[in-house]
């Protein structure tokens, strides 16, 4: 029998009063791919920082090829050959894409890199999985979640990598470049890579995984070959039972009134470039309306532009019929727009803050809960309270920093503040990223509670399934440009092309 490359024992570790971990014995062998499964905050992130130096365990030890490892740090674990993609990036926003990816491949090797030989072998490396980096002298602070995600996965694979960690690695990836990926994963499985896969997506594990383990509270509490289980046995054993509420909502009223209208509108990036071009859409009262594309085709520029941080350079936005003049956080917010950000930590928390000072940082909800001009710390604490209840969210302490949450309960509460204003729109970009089935069902939840209420709900997501689920009507963003909305009904190959830009568009 193949003898295990890792081995984990006893692992434990603790954050104040909570443990993340308790009592870990894991094995990972050559040629083998093994997903990691669970709720947020269950301890698999954790699990993995533990494997790739960047926590230290309180107990147990690692074993690499039977011999006892302590990774000072993630350079170390490098060294020893392991590479692992990161749910929040770990890149350096001042550098551009070659200097971060040069800086993976160079290690410890001082910096007196050959540019130019690193640049070329990313972009060999980027070509053979399908994943397109754009500029490599673009600094990396101004790209788009999607393509800093592919950064990601490039700059894990550019080593000479013998365990790869990919956690939530398909968030922002398209259907045809998840497929791409699982081919490079096959090939290094092949040659005998052996691969860590957590994910959300039951679909993925059953595609990819040969081997499962299922984390709840900190502890493996099931382990399992893929054959010897089903999607819905899975997703029993991460989060118990759930109900068997259908995926789509109610369909909005068929004489809905507009509640969002965009016409013809045009903005421009920070090179004077047109990121969206001509751009009208019109989302009703009740409704769902999804846009689907591949990241880096205008998606950031459109969230920015419905958040008041972009001013368009032509055409118009009306809410209710009235059309907004001042474009600034404050004021969309004022007129009755709501935003779920796509990337939480650069964009929805502020990571030295607490948990109660991050559900209300927001003007409007911040003068809802004053009185005049002084704060009320009790209100706060009182609508802080009610997010992390409503929404499940796994704390500590309302006053411990937010950066003490889990990706996925960080999620929820920008989710939960966003809709604690009762938005007449609510924009929520990549909204259930890195959540696990239950707590995007809940968010969704939430957001069919929303429509009830006669919200509109604008949908910017790279998750196709997400879009064909939940969205009444779909448009493509495609190079700035809108595709013709079409109904959920729509088939996804046609939304794939289209996402593509592999189909004219319409």
């Amino acid at each position: 029998m193949t003898s295990p490359i890792l081995t984990l024992r006893g692992i434990g570790k603790r954050f104040g009063p909570v443990a993340a971990l308790a009592d870990i014995d894991l094995e990972v062998f050559p040629g083998g791919v093994q997903a990691v499964l669970g709720e947020n905050g269950a301890g698999k992130s954790t699990l993995m920082r533990v494997i790739y130096g960047l926590v230290a365990p309180d107990t147990g030890m690692l074993q690499l090829d039977g011999q006892p490892v302590r990774f000072a740090s993630a350079l170390d674990a490098r060294r020893a050959g392991i590479g692992m993609v990161h749910q929040e990036f770990a890149l350096i926003d001042a550098l551009s894409v070659g200097e971060n990816l040069a800086l993976s491949v160079c290690g410890g090797r001082g910096w007196l890199w050959q540019h130019a030989e690193v640049a070329a072998r990313a972009q060999r490396l980027a070509q053979q999985i399908g994943l397109d980096l754009g500029d490599l002298d673009a600094p990396v602070g101004a790209l788009p979640v999607g393509v800093r995600q592919r950064i990601e996965i490039v700059k894990a694979l550019a080593g000479e990598t013998r365990v790869l960690i990919l956690d939530e690695p398909t968030a922002v990836l398209t259907p045809r470049e998840v497929e791409q990926l699982f081919a490079v994963l096959e090939r290094l499985r092949h040659a005998g890579t052996a691969i860590l896969f957590i994910t959300h997506k039951l679909g993925e594990v059953m595609a990819i995984a040969d081997r499962i383990i299922v984390m709840r509270a900190g502890r493996i509490v099931a382990r399992a070959q893929r054959h010897e289980v089903s999607e819905p046995q899975l997703a029993r054993l991460m989060v118990g039972t759930l109900d068997d509420a259908s995926e789509e909502g109610s369909e909005p009223p068929v004489d809905a009134a507009p509640r969002l209208e965009l016409a013809h509108v045009g903005v421009t990036n920070g090179r004077g470039l047109h990121a969206l071009a001509d751009v009208s859409l019109t989302v009703r009262h009740g409704e769902i309306f999804g846009i689907a594309g591949v990241d880096g085709n205008g998606q950031a520029e459109l969230f920015e532009l419905l958040a008041g941080a972009r001013v368009p350079q032509s055409g118009s936005v009306a809410i209710d019929g009235t059309v907004v003049h001042e474009f600034a956080p404050a004021a969309m917010n004022a007129a009755g727009i709501a935003c779920v950000p796509p990337d939480r930590l650069r964009q929805g928390v502020v990571a030295a803050l607490s948990i109660r000072e991050n559900a209300v940082l927001n003007a409007e909800l911040l003068s809802r809960l004053s009185s005049g001009l002084l704060r009320s710390p009790a209100a706060e604490r009182t609508a802080a309270q009610s997010m992390v209840d409503a929404y499940a969210i796994k704390i500590g302490r309302l006053e411990d920093p937010v950066r003490s949450l889990s990706g996925g309960n960080m999620q929820k509460l920008v989710v939960a503040r966003a809709l604690a204003l009762a938005p007449r729109v609510l924009v929520a970009a990549n909204p259930t990223r890195g959540l696990d089935i239950a707590a995007a069902r809940a968010v969704h939840a939430a957001f069919a509670a929303a429509l009830a209420r006669g919200a509109a709900v604008l949908l910017i997501s790279t998750d196709l399934d997400e879009i064909l689920a939940h969205a009444h009507r779909v448009a493509v963003l495609y190079r700035g440009r809108l595709s013709t909305a079409m109904d959920r009904s729509v088939a996804a190959q046609r939304i794939g092309a289209l996402m593509a830009g592999s189909e004219a568009q319409a």
